[in-house]
């Protein structure tokens, strides 16, 4: 199980990693049929537990009184799409932006956490179901634990939210150094 605060920790510790800068990014867990998520446009610093937004397994508010991230559709699609996923950290990391816009997949050699190579999804604009379609199908068909979203970031998932991080890091840290 996990709670606001959990991802408040992870959402921190995310952005705390330079993983993220100001308000970008964002953070998510299933809790039972529904989703606890980051919201739009706070920083990762002030966020309290009142500002995670609970959301159902259609993406619909549940409680909160914020928006939810507008990546939320991504979130939806993949708790709905790989049942075994509870949490989902998704980074706005710069050496992954970077290798995707050069090469068109990750080797997962050297990884601690990563399941196989990462592919990498094609540009699709932020926030759409476009983009959120595209990363699932990926997951999915690539039984992969991440993606990298071209021009745009990463999109790491596990079991808990601190897999899920790790795999984010994972990514980071192969796309500056990929042998």
């Amino acid at each position: 199980m996990c709670s606001r605060d959990d991802v408040i920790a992870t959402a921190s510790r995310m952005a705390a990693l330079g993983l993220v800068t100001g308000t970008l990014g964002n953070v998510s867990c299933r809790l039972g049929e529904q989703i606890l998520i980051t919201p739009s446009g706070l920083d990762y610093e002030t966020l309290r537990p009142a500002d995670i937004v609970l959301l159902n397994a259609s993406g619909g508010i549940v409680a909160g009184n914020r928006a939810p991230s507008s990546e939320y559709r991504l979130h939806v699609a993949i708790y709905a799409r790989i049942p075994e996923i509870c949490a989902i950290v998704h980074t706005h990391s710069p050496r992954a932006i970077e290798f995707a816009a050069v090469a068109n997949g990750l080797p997962a050699a050297g990884g601690d956490v990563l399941s196989g190579p990462v592919p990498v999804a094609p540009y699709q604009p932020p926030g759409t179901q476009e983009l959120a379609d595209r990363a699932v199908d990926l997951l999915v068909e690539r039984k992969a634990n991440a993606v990298i979203l071209e021009r745009h970031g990463v999109v790491g998932v596990g079991r808990n939210l601190e897999e899920a991080l790790r795999v984010c890091q994972d990514v980071e840290r192969l796309a500056g150094d990929p042998r």
